[in-house]
């Protein structure tokens, strides 16, 4: 077994702790990890690539990060999602498990499709195709089973229902589902959206947050409700 694997399998089985980041930058080339000291990894998790997680980011068991992936603050990821190619995650975002970002995938038009027959076989290559980043804003919620697919941008706010194929892009605040995933309705009226666009209050600092706390709790019927509830101080 090559030592690289060994190295990995080691790191997975304690969960990545802070103290071994910079021993797997420096001992195993193609990965570079650059982890804030509150993101929690659980154990059971493989990291490879360039794979950055910003504070409170949680990695619950069995989840697989494979390629270019960035995770914004407090981010959970729940048991043994997939993330393989170049991907970007949000703040605040709720993925529920076994959900898979697919960005890379099998060229279709050499006669074979197995990347490890090129390689093992004909000692060639079959690079992956991919139509673009996968890219996912903020306060997204992704229900369990779903699939998100190559080139595709998820907006601020969506809701991705459970086994949903997410294969075109989702406006910020909507809720699609399906096969392929369609817009079922939004969560908010338009003018609310538009306000809580302009807020972007997953920028804020959780001090901010702390002082707004009446605004979080309250249902959102229209944009009036967005502006009644939050401080002078925040608006301004």
């Amino acid at each position: 077994m090559a030592l690289d694997t060994i190295v990995e399998r080691s790191l997975s089985l304690l969960g990545y702790p802070s103290i071994t980041h910079g021993l797997l930058n420096r001992r195993v080339d193609a990965t570079a990890l650059d982890v804030a000291p509150s993101a929690r990894i659980s154990m059971g998790c493989l990291l490879r690539g360039h794979v950055t997680l910003g504070p409170h980011v949680r990695l619950s068991r069995g989840c697989i990060l494979n390629g270019s992936i960035d995770v914004g603050r407090r981010t959970n990821f729940e048991p043994d999602c997939d993330l393989v190619g170049d991907i970007e995650i949000g703040n605040y975002c709720a993925i529920a498990r076994e959900t898979t970002f697919q960005q890379t995938n099998h060229e279709t038009t050499k006669p074979a499709m197995q990347i490890r027959l090129y390689d093992e076989v004909l000692d060639s290559e079959l690079p992956p195709t991919a139509d673009g980043p996968i890219e996912v804003g903020n306060d997204v919620w992704i229900g369990t089973d779903a699939t998100i697919l190559s080139g595709v941008t998820i907006g601020d706010g969506a809701i991705i229902g459970a086994g949903a194929v997410v294969t075109s892009d989702v406006d910020p605040y909507a809720v699609v589902a399906g096969v392929p995933a369609k817009r079922v309705r939004w969560r908010f009226p338009k003018e609310t959206r538009e306000r809580l666009l302009e807020l972007e209050w997953w920028e804020w600092d959780e001090e901010t947050m702390r002082e707004n706390r009446d605004f979080f709790e309250r249902t959102l019927p229209d944009s009036r409700a967005v502006q009644d509830t939050l401080s002078l101080e925040t608006v301004n």
